[in-house]
């Protein structure tokens, strides 16, 4: 029988496409920001529903990443992929 479980990842994925309606301008966009990385992910959607000067979704997801790395200069945070997917393993 077949593994049908997604991995952690790939449900971020999905849910920037829901997110971002399908757009894959704006999905391309936002993956280079997040790089599968679950902190950044979790921010770009916060910021994202916080944008409301950018109707146009690519428009908007490009000021959400904006917002985004401001963010995690001000914390003082910097995150990689491999860190998430390692801690994730543990």
């Amino acid at each position: 029988m077949a593994d049908t479980s997604i991995t952690e990842a790939q449900q971020n994925q999905l849910e920037l496409l829901q997110t971002l309606n399908y757009d894959t301008a704006a999905v391309t966009e936002a993956l280079a920001f997040t790089q599968n990385d679950t902190f950044k992910h979790k921010l770009f959607i916060q910021q994202y529903g916080r944008v409301y000067a950018e109707s146009d979704v690519v428009a908007r997801t490009i000021k959400a990443v904006q917002e985004s790395k401001e963010s995690l200069s001000a914390l003082g945070v910097t995150t990689t992929a491999a860190t998430t997917d390692t801690a994730a393993a543990s």
